[in-house]
């Protein structure tokens, strides 16, 4: 994988994990990827009614060459059919594997390194199989979240020179970028997640000094370092008008998603230690329902359309976290887990439920 010389690590609560796990040890035998080119898949999927699955998927296309033999392969699961797609392998250049599908817009969106100077985002259309740079401010993007064909990309993103993760609202049609709270250098954005029968951005965030704090705390005490507070803030697209909806004292949010009236929260009570817990926030009154799930998951949880189960990233076993480890359903009433696409020589980096 290429080495990287920058002065400071953005991503340091999330990257290192999902690196290690991407073991060279378990590559296919393939013939390796141009570092710059999309290859697409041979299937192509379309725009229409209800729901889907994006997903990233990294995995190593040539065992002998570590450098350049990585792609993500970029998938989508119909709720309806239950089919699995690939449509594109990018290539992976940025620091965190992310690209999301938006089947309305018919692009694949993702983050790819630009000079060795940082990630900056880019579109592939799945019509014209070209591809294009959006950006050319940013160092790292953590979150890409589209929203409605007319409506803007929202984005977790660093810019050059900073290193705070700002709310980004990305227009697609002028191409311009709006930093919310722009002159802001504590407040970090964590999660993002836009609620579609609401035209709402949901985000939740965290300050640097008080992640400091706690940090340093933990040192003098040589004890678990506890979070910093959460805060969830809603976010109308159309005014950009804010209102806070809850706030978590020293708990961190590790997943945040939306759904109709409701929040679905993943948080933890320490750093990096102890089990994830899981609840339902209602979005109108801030109340909290803590949810009893027999899962194993830290990141990238929704609930289903129906609102009947949830689909996860994560593992079928409570006790080891990588045991079988993949993206599953979750059934509330029978009580059953259903994998939709297992790990096997590579590593899922994240997966969004969408609308077409």
């Amino acid at each position: 994988m290429k080495e990287r010389s920058y002065g400071f690590i953005i991503l340091s609560l999330l990257v290192p994990a999902l690196l290690s796990s991407c073991s060279p040890s378990s590559t296919p035998s393939a013939e390796p990827v141009p570092s710059k080119q999309v290859q697409s898949g041979e299937k192509t999927a379309l725009a229409g009614q209800g729901q889907y699955l994006s997903m990233t998927y990294t995995e190593y296309v040539n065992g002998k060459n570590t450098d350049k033999g990585m792609v993500m392969r970029v998938m989508t699961y119909d709720l309806s059919s239950k089919k699995m797609t690939k449509l594109a392998d990018v290539p992976y250049t940025s620091q965190y594997p992310l690209s999301v599908v938006s089947l309305p817009d018919h692009k694949i969106y993702y983050s790819a390194d630009v000079d060795d100077k940082g990630d900056q985002l880019f579109s592939y259309d799945l019509n014209s199989k070209k591809t294009e740079q959006l950006s050319d401010n940013l160092f790292a993007i953590n979150r890409i979240v589209p929203t409605t064909p007319e409506g803007p990309l929202i984005l977790a993103a660093v810019k050059k020179g900073e290193r705070t993760l700002k709310t980004i609202f990305y227009n697609k049609s002028t191409h311009t970028m709006q930093f919310l709270h722009d002159e802001n250098k504590d407040m970090n954005t964590w999660s993002v997640s836009y609620n579609s029968s609401k035209s709402a951005t949901y985000i939740s965030q965290f300050s640097e000094n008080g992640r400091d704090k706690q940090r340093d705390i933990a040192t003098k005490k040589q004890s678990t370092m506890l979070p910093p507070d959460y805060k969830v803030t809603e976010i109308n697209n159309a005014t950009k008008q804010e209102r806070s909806v809850i706030t978590l004292k020293n708990e961190q949010i590790l997943s945040l998603s939306s759904s109709n009236d409701q929040l679905l929260l993943v948080t933890a009570r320490f750093i990096n230690h102890g089990n994830p817990e899981y609840s339902l926030v209602d979005i109108a009154t801030g109340k909290r329902t803590k949810l009893e799930l027999p899962i194993s998951s830290r990141s990238f949880i929704y609930m289903s359309p129906d609102g009947k189960g949830i689909y996860y990233l994560g593992s079928a076993s409570q006790k080891n976290q990588e045991e079988g480890r993949g993206v599953y359903y979750y059934d509330f009433t029978s009580k059953i887990q259903t994998p939709i696409f297992i790990q096997e020589e590579g590593f899922i980096n994240n997966f969004m439920l969408l609308n077409k």
